[in-house]
């Protein structure tokens, strides 16, 4: 039976650390207790730290933006987001014209990268966690999508927790896709588990030297847990220590209830 653990003293241990953001740093605009001053504990021990989520509806710029004006100052080199590796992987294929079904604030970070935004003559089909969706956009990917386009997606988070509850997610716009057209996209961020192993491979640390926080199992933990990293769920966002014990699949090595408690380990 699952339960949460008090004895942290190996977590502290380890030399990089990898934190989901939503459910686990914060939660909508709400800061958890503790973060800011275990970002600093991180920095003055000496720690590597990076920031991750499957939440495509953002710019990197934008997700910057958003986590200043909650007191997070990082740099672009301590995020990892859901579209760099699907940029990267559109890039080193040579997709020029893409129809995204995202946000406009994620087209604008697709321009920026070299794009074309096209609906009418697209290379490949992207699917992000469009919080601008239409019917009529639907409709369209559908059809390309019917058409036997190579159809790809930042990540397949089902649900996206709230303040106020849960709100469909990019993996809900592909079942209701897949509904109409029997096909799933390949998939680029969590948990997929290069999304931290190339990180880990360019700082040349070994995976078990680090560790995964995050609320997912299916995303976080799943991804940790194939990547060879240490695994801790929290319960500050989706899952649950019911959820856990149910799952037999992605078991995490820590559970807390949340990131508060690794700063309380670390002092």
């Amino acid at each position: 039976m699952a339960q949460i653990d008090k004895d942290l003293s190996s977590l502290v241990k380890k030399s990089v650390y990898f934190f989901d953001l939503d459910g686990t740093i914060y939660l909508g605009d709400t800061l958890f207790d503790g973060v800011l001053e275990l970002i600093e504990l991180l920095r003055k021990k000496k720690k590597k730290f990076y920031f991750l989520s499957n939440n495509s509806s953002k710019s990197s710029k934008d997700y910057l933006l958003k986590l200043k004006n909650l007191k997070i100052d990082i740099s672009y080199e301590n995020l990892i987001l859901s579209q760099h590796p699907t940029i990267d992987y559109l890039k080193k294929n040579s997709y020029k014209r893409v129809f995204l079904m995202g946000t406009e604030s994620l087209k604008e970070e697709f321009r920026e990268q070299g794009f074309i935004l096209s609906e009418n003559d697209p290379e490949i089909l992207v699917l992000a966690f469009d919080q601008e969706l239409t019917y009529n956009r639907l409709v369209k990917a559908a059809l390309l999508i019917q058409n036997d386009i190579p159809y790809i997606a930042t990540h397949l988070d089902n649900r996206c927790p709230t303040k106020n509850g849960y709100i469909p997610d990019a993996g809900g716009i592909a079942a209701l896709l897949d509904k109409a057209t029997e096909r799933m996209p390949r998939v680029f961020g969590k948990p997929n588990k290069e999304m931290i192993l190339f990180k880990l491979d360019f700082l040349n640390i070994d995976p078990k030297d680090a560790v995964m926080f995050g609320d997912r199992l299916y995303t976080d933990i799943k991804m940790g847990i194939n990547a060879g990293v240490t695994t801790c769920c929290v319960l500050s966002g989706e899952s649950t220590l019911s959820m856990i014990n149910k799952n037999e699949e992605f078991k995490p090595d820590f559970i807390i209830e949340g990131i508060w408690e690794l700063l309380e380990a670390l002092k």
